[in-house]
């Protein structure tokens, strides 16, 4: 009887310093599913501390919610959900810094053609005018929205995937779309002779539907990654981008160097 009262009390003891009370050191990061913040904060931190969510809103929400402890995702954005939310700030120090492009079907002759006008419309400041705007001077008053009703002239359609719940890349106000690839996809097709034709989907979506042809390019504030060059081709990049983590001010993670005791070991 003594040895079975000691086993059960060693049991019990073991249990306790497992569960009782102990505070799991874990953390849970909330990302847009498929971009590259869910690309880098899963192979940083491991799949069990990545929550992916639809949009970066929802991401946002749980963050406020405390389902999640950090939000990474671009900087724009980022900027743009904290201003919406009172006691979020994004941390000083930038996770990562990016190149976005535009994505095309594999082998597809656009690309070149693409590549050609955003040459020539980035070396005549038309590309830096568009990210000023939008970027270096955001200003609601001063964007110009594209309507979303498709103009069928007789020129060929320039049709573009994109994700428009990405501020200030791509976002809908009303009855039209605003950002940054939304009017560089505007002047290149302009420059091109093309109708410009956009389709909002699910980010996931963008690869998929260009890969089969059904779209003829995807913008979406998108980073070439080695994963993605498998599946698609890419133009020159026409912007850098920055991945920042959004975080409660009064949280326990208020610097990089907070977060980064999360990471998973190197060998």
């Amino acid at each position: 009887m003594k040895k079975l009262l000691a086993l059960v009390l060693a049991l019990t003891i073991l249990l306790c310093f497992a569960g009782c009370g102990a505070k799991e050191d874990k953390i849970k990061i909330g990302v847009q599913t498929t971009t590259t913040g869910d690309i880098y904060a899963s192979g940083d931190f491991g799949e069990d501390a990545v929550i992916r969510y639809d949009n970066g809103a929802a991401a946002v929400e749980a963050l406020k919610a405390d389902k999640v402890d950090v939000v990474i995702i671009d900087n724009e954005p980022a900027k743009s959900y904290v201003a919406a939310n009172t006691g979020l700030k994004i941390l000083d120090t930038e996770y990562t810094k990016e190149e976005y492009a535009i994505c095309f079907q594999k082998g597809s002759d656009m690309k070149a053609k693409v590549n050609d006008a955003l040459e020539a419309l980035i070396k005549d400041g038309s590309v830096k005018a568009v990210m000023d705007k939008y970027v270096n001077n955001p200003d609601a008053s001063a964007l110009k929205g594209v309507a979303v009703e498709f103009k069928d002239t007789d020129k060929p359609n320039l049709i573009m995937a994109t994700n428009a719940e990405f501020p200030p890349y791509e976002y809908i106000d009303g009855d039209k779309y605003y950002g940054v690839d939304v009017e560089v996809a505007q002047i290149i097709a302009d420059k091109l002779g093309y109708d410009l034709k956009i389709e909002n989907v699910a980010f996931d979506s963008i690869i998929p539907g260009v890969q089969s042809g059904k779209y003829t390019m995807g913008m979406a504030g998108m980073t070439v990654t080695e994963d993605r060059l498998k599946k698609v081709d890419f133009s020159s990049s026409y912007a850098t981008g920055i991945q920042s983590v959004i975080v409660k001010g009064d949280g326990d993670i208020q610097s990089i160097d907070d977060l980064n005791k999360y990471l998973l070991p190197t060998e």
